[in-house]
């Protein structure tokens, strides 16, 4: 099964906010390395900073979007009786954004800067198309999905990630609207 978002359903302020927190404040020295690489382009500091806050949001809202989407959909598709309402704690997922400074065709620089997602997914006046017991699309249905973000930093096994933002309604979404089957 394919499936394709139409438009990325997160609330990107929540993000942009958690994220303008992250880079300026609790884990500043973390972006320091990204930033000076990002001024020799030829950005102001502020500009750089803002560029890499832009870049982050956008990733990550990206990465949110379709990974909670293609989890909630793929688990939905492993239960024997589906039901109008739908409620799962699903499994983390570790979004990650890779940062790559290039000369011509080499790489000079890379650094990859992980996420960790702990949610749950609320499916509501639910309807599907079946084909041969498959999920092929949605007559109906609204996703909701309650979200715990946190910044693990370099190590995607981090202990002790910093939470950004704690069981936060970050989206909602009427399926039939943005999700598509291939």
């Amino acid at each position: 099964m394919k499936i394709t978002l139409d438009k990325p359903v997160l609330n990107p302020q929540m993000i942009d906010i958690a994220i303008t927190d992250l880079v300026n404040n609790s884990h500043r020295d973390d972006f320091r390395e990204i930033i000076a690489w990002t001024i020799r382009t030829g950005l102001g500091e502020k500009e750089a900073r803002e560029q890499l806050i832009n870049t982050l949001a956008t990733c990550i809202s990206k990465e949110l979007s379709n990974g909670l989407v293609q989890v909630s959909i793929q688990q939905l598709e492993e239960e024997t009786e589906i039901k109008a309402m739908y409620e799962q704690s699903l499994q983390p997922i570790y979004p990650r954004v890779d940062f790559i400074v290039k000369s011509g065709a080499f790489d000079v620089w890379t650094t990859t800067y992980w996420f960790k997602v702990m949610s749950t997914v609320k499916l509501d006046n639910l309807s599907v198309r079946l084909k041969k017991d498959e999920i092929t699309g949605f007559q109906s249905g609204t996703m909701q999905a309650f979200v715990t973000l946190a910044y693990c930093g370099l190590e995607k096994e981090n202990p002790e990630p910093f939470t950004l933002f704690e069981k936060k309604n970050v989206l909602e979404v009427k399926l039939p609207e943005v999700v598509r089957f291939e």
